[in-house]
């Protein structure tokens, strides 16, 4: 099957949907490359809408820093600055949802870091030449790096760092696209077709939906 891949949602429901026009579920293995959470204005429904389309589609949801930061308050382990930063508006959200946001913590904890085939991977943020490159929790790792993309010899597809401007970056030497447009930032999100050998079919971008954020 072909695939359609969406960058950093950021909590920006009703952008996610409307980007969701352009998927086929039928022919399209959608996946999602982290950073459901936090910063927009409608994470609690956009998580639940998620776990049902994973439910009911081939829909895969990878796990971003921000998923990670939020499930390492949830185990009560040293993340107070996720709470302070971004936690106090999302269980604020999830009240005012009436939604568990332990059920939806115990999600992102069964999230995978990463998804590939014979000829691509996506990640939250790109594999990088560090020895640590799949360690959720360093700073080289493939949730959080900003250091480069590696070439593996596939074409990845990563988000994590906005892009300047408004339009995804390919880069020749590592074979990789970061697609993560900003939509937290009023920009856009931004979505891209394969063909499952790694071959562009189409890229769509739609601009931040202005109600869902601040």
């Amino acid at each position: 099957m072909n695939l359609f891949v969406i960058g950093d949602v950021h909590g920006c429901y009703h952008t996610f949907r409307a980007m969701l026009e352009f998927w086929e579920p039928e022919n399209e293995i959608l996946i999602q490359l982290g950073d459901l959470i936090d910063r927009g204005n409608f994470t609690p429904q956009l998580v639940k809408y998620c776990r049902d389309l994973e439910q009911k589609h081939q829909a895969v949801f990878l796990k971003g820093n921000h998923e990670w930061l939020a499930l390492q308050y949830f185990n009560k382990d040293k993340e107070e600055k996720w709470y302070d930063k971004y936690g106090k508006k999302v269980l604020w959200q999830y009240v005012l949802a009436e939604r568990s946001f332990e059920e939806d913590a115990k999600w992102f904890k069964s999230m995978k870091t990463y998804w590939q085939n014979e000829h691509i991977m996506v990640s939250h943020a790109g594999i990088s030449e560090s020895p640590f490159a799949f360690e959720e929790s360093h700073y080289s790792g493939l949730l959080w790096q900003r250091l480069g993309i590696k070439n593996i010899g596939k074409v990845q597809i990563y988000g994590h760092t906005p892009v300047k401007g408004n339009k995804i970056t390919f880069d020749h030497s590592t074979n990789s696209y970061n697609i993560d447009t900003g939509a937290y930032l009023g920009k856009s999100l931004t979505g891209l077709k394969l063909k499952e050998n790694g071959e562009l079919i189409d890229t769509f971008t739609i601009r931040t939906i202005e109600k869902d954020i601040d």
